[in-house]
């Protein structure tokens, strides 16, 4: 390798430690913001910072010159082994996926009383939590139920009372 190679990997090695901590700023201060609960906010920015490790090794791997067949071999061994492991439970990386999206854009949070329509399998009761893989929602009766966050992102959701701790849109 030669010189500029080596700075190069220097430079995205100063920025991977740089936007790490920019980025999990930015994660406690948006939970904050909209009184996420801290342990919801400690997963979300662990899932991110795990993405940027990844991208961070595959631009040092490629500056290094590792070959791209070398380095698609390895992904797609990696990705097969990853994928027979999940299977049966593909759904946990759409369920991962669509708890970040809910942590950033969506509008309810944990003690806002929801209706989520989906036929005659629809949940209607409170928010207890939305964790890395569920919404648990305490019925009317006093019921907990569980409902994935990928379904949860993809089916209406009414919120029929807001959390005392909510922040408007019109702030």
């Amino acid at each position: 390798m030669n010189t500029w190679s080596w700075l190069i990997i220097i430079g995205v090695i100063a920025t991977y430690w740089f936007g790490k901590s920019h980025l999990t700023k930015l994660v406690e201060k948006f939970g904050v913001d909209k009184h996420i609960p801290t342990v919801r906010v400690h997963y979300v920015t662990k899932v991110l910072m795990t993405a940027w490790l990844f991208a961070a090794v595959l631009v040092i791997g490629m500056v290094a010159g590792i070959d791209y067949r070398e380095l698609g071999l390895f992904f797609t061994s990696v990705f097969a082994v990853i994928g027979i492991a999940l299977f049966a439970q593909w759904s946990i990386l759409s369920n991962i996926t669509a708890s970040i999206i809910v942590f950033f854009f969506f509008p309810y949070r944990a003690g806002d009383h929801v209706k989520i329509l989906d036929g005659e399998n629809g949940i209607e009761g409170e928010i207890q939590e939305i964790s890395l893989f569920h919404v648990i929602v305490k019925t009317d009766d006093g019921k907990l139920a569980t409902y994935p966050n990928s379904m949860a992102f993809q089916k209406a959701v009414i919120i029929t009372q807001n959390s005392a701790k909510r922040i408007s849109f019109d702030e």
